[in-house]
C-alpha cells in the first residue's frame, strides 16, 4: 500500500515537472503550493512533514524567502525576580496578536541580502510583525527588550525559528523548502508567503495557505470546550467527583 508521504512526494515531483515545462514562458513568474491542503490533528498526532515547492523565474543569483505564519493568540510575556532567594513573576507583557507559529526559510542568512530597512519594508523577521502589547505606555527600548524575550521563549517551544539554508533552488527555476510542524501547533489557518528577492528588492511574491484542523474524538472535545465552557467545565467537575467517589469505593472493598 502506497503510503501518504510517498503520495505526497510523487504528487510534488508531477507538479514541479509541470511547473518547469510552464515556468519559462512568463517573465518575473513566481508559483508555489504545499504537498497537503490540510493537515489533521488527531489523538495520535506527533507533528507533520511537508514540502513547499514552486517555480521561479530566472533565479540563479537570486533569493527566495519563504514565511509561515499561524493563526495570531493571546499570549503573556512575563519577567521573573529574585526576591529573598524566590524567583517570583514580577512584571508581564500581553501581546494582542503574537502569531502561535512562525518560521522563516531563506537561500541564505537573510542579512546577507537584506539589510534592516528592507527587511522592515518587506515586514520580514519577528522584529517586524507589528506586535501589540495591552499595555499602552510602553518604551520603545522596553518594547524590543520585550520582543527578544518572547522569540526566546518560542523557539525554545519550536513553534519560531529560522532556518538559514531552508530554500534550495534548483537550475535557477525550481525551488523547495522542507517544513516540520511540531505537535504543539494551533488549528487554524496558516498563511505562507513566498518573496522573491533580487539585489535588495521585491521582483515577485506570492501567496498560498494551508489549514490545520482537530478530526476524531479531539476535535469534539476541543469545539465543546471551546464554545460550551461552562457546561465542559461543570462536566469535568462531575466526572473528577465521579472518578474520586468510584476509586474510593474500590479501595473500600478492597
Amino acid at each position: 500500500m502506497i503510503s501518504k508521504a510517498l503520495l505526497a512526494s510523487l504528487f510534488s515531483s508531477l507538479t514541479l515537472l509541470w511547473i518547469a515545462v510552464l515556468a519559462p514562458t512568463f517573465a518575473n513568474t513566481l508559483v508555489a503550493d504545499l504537498s497537503l491542503e490540510e493537515v489533521a490533528i488527531t489523538t495520535d498526532f506527533n507533528g507533520e512533514s511537508l514540502l513547499l515547492f514552486g517555480a521561479v523565474d530566472n533565479a540563479q543569483e537570486d533569493d527566495i524567502i519563504v514565511e509561515f505564519k499561524g493563526p495570531t493568540l493571546k499570549i503573556a510575556s512575563r519577567k521573573k525576580e529574585q526576591i529573598s532567594g524566590i524567583w517570583v513573576n514580577r512584571q508581564a507583557v500581553n501581546w494582542r496578536n503574537a502569531p502561535s507559529f512562525y518560521h522563516l526559510f531563506s537561500t541564505r542568512a537573510i542579512s546577507d541580502f537584506l539589510s534592516p530597512e528592507q527587511q522592515r519594508e518587506l515586514a520580514i523577521g519577528y522584529r517586524n510583525l507589528g506586535l501589540e502589547p495591552q499595555t499602552a505606555s510602553l518604551p520603545a527600548e522596553g518594547l524590543n527588550n520585550w520582543i527578544e524575550a518572547l522569540n526566546r521563549n518560542m523557539v525554545e517551544r519550536g513553534l519560531w525559528f529560522q532556518h538559514d539554508g531552508g530554500v534550495s533552488i534548483n537550475r535557477g527555476v525550481l525551488f523547495r523548502a522542507p517544513v516540520s510542524l511540531p505537535a504543539n501547533i494551533l488549528p487554524g489557518d496558516y498563511d505562507v508567503r513566498v518573496l522573491h528577492i533580487r539585489n535588495g528588492q521585491l521582483i515577485a511574491e506570492d501567496r498560498t495557505s494551508i489549514q490545520v484542523a482537530k478530526r476524531g474524538a479531539g476535535a469534539f472535545i476541543y469545539r465543546v470546550a471551546h464554545d460550551y465552557s461552562v457546561f465542559y467545565g461543570l462536566f469535568a467537575i462531575a466526572f473528577a467527583v465521579l472518578a474520586g467517589w468510584v476509586a474510593a469505593a474500590a479501595f473500600r472493598k478492597t
